[in-house]
Protein backbone atom coordinates (compact mmCIF):
# COMPACT_ATOMS: atom_id res chain seq x y z
CA UNK A 1 0.00 0.00 0.00
CA UNK A 2 1.14 3.56 -0.63
CA UNK A 3 1.09 6.32 1.97
CA UNK A 4 2.46 9.85 1.86
CA UNK A 5 4.59 10.97 4.79
CA UNK A 6 5.19 14.64 5.48
CA UNK A 7 7.68 15.80 8.10
CA UNK A 8 7.85 19.17 9.80
CA UNK A 9 10.28 20.87 12.14
CA UNK A 10 13.69 19.38 12.80
CA UNK A 11 12.73 16.04 11.26
CA UNK A 12 13.12 17.57 7.80
CA UNK A 13 16.79 18.26 8.48
CA UNK A 14 17.65 15.10 10.40
CA UNK A 15 15.91 12.71 7.97
CA UNK A 16 16.64 14.63 4.78
CA UNK A 17 13.17 14.91 3.27
CA UNK A 18 10.01 16.96 3.68
CA UNK A 19 7.53 14.71 1.91
CA UNK A 20 7.83 11.21 0.49
CA UNK A 21 5.52 8.53 -0.84
CA UNK A 22 6.28 5.13 0.70
CA UNK A 23 5.26 1.62 -0.27
CA UNK A 24 4.43 -0.34 2.90
CA UNK A 25 2.97 -3.78 3.56
CA UNK A 26 -0.73 -3.92 4.46
CA UNK A 27 -1.26 -3.83 8.22
CA UNK A 28 1.68 -1.51 8.89
CA UNK A 29 1.17 0.45 12.11
CA UNK A 30 2.19 4.02 12.80
CA UNK A 31 4.99 2.73 15.06
CA UNK A 32 6.32 0.55 12.24
CA UNK A 33 6.22 3.52 9.89
CA UNK A 34 8.29 5.57 12.34
CA UNK A 35 10.80 2.72 12.49
CA UNK A 36 10.90 2.55 8.68
CA UNK A 37 11.81 6.23 8.37
CA UNK A 38 14.29 6.06 11.30
CA UNK A 39 12.51 8.23 13.86
CA UNK A 40 13.63 7.35 17.38
CA UNK A 41 10.45 6.18 19.13
CA UNK A 42 11.71 7.44 22.50
CA UNK A 43 11.40 10.97 21.11
CA UNK A 44 7.97 12.56 21.66
CA UNK A 45 6.10 13.04 18.38
CA UNK A 46 2.69 14.06 17.17
CA UNK A 47 1.36 11.95 14.28
CA UNK A 48 -1.68 12.83 12.23
CA UNK A 49 -3.54 10.90 9.55
CA UNK A 50 -5.59 12.85 7.04
CA UNK A 51 -5.82 15.77 9.48
CA UNK A 52 -6.60 13.80 12.66
CA UNK A 53 -4.25 12.76 15.47
CA UNK A 54 -3.65 9.01 15.73
CA UNK A 55 -1.96 6.56 18.11
CA UNK A 56 1.17 4.57 17.35
CA UNK A 57 -0.76 1.28 17.40
CA UNK A 58 -3.20 2.22 14.63
CA UNK A 59 -2.86 0.55 11.23
CA UNK A 60 -2.34 2.67 8.15
CA UNK A 61 -4.53 2.46 5.04
CA UNK A 62 -3.90 2.85 1.33
CA UNK A 63 -3.66 6.54 0.40
CA UNK A 64 -3.22 7.87 3.94
CA UNK A 65 -1.46 11.21 4.31
CA UNK A 66 0.67 11.06 7.45
CA UNK A 67 2.12 14.12 9.17
CA UNK A 68 4.91 13.62 11.70
CA UNK A 69 5.94 16.49 13.94
CA UNK A 70 8.26 16.77 16.92
CA UNK A 71 6.62 18.14 20.05
CA UNK A 72 7.20 21.88 20.30
CA UNK A 73 7.05 24.05 23.41
CA UNK A 74 7.53 27.68 24.12
CA UNK A 75 5.56 30.79 24.07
Amino acid sequence: MKVTVRLIGGFVYTLGFRERELELPPGTTVAQLLDAIAIDRTRPVIVGRNGWAIDLVEELCEGDRILVSPVFSGG
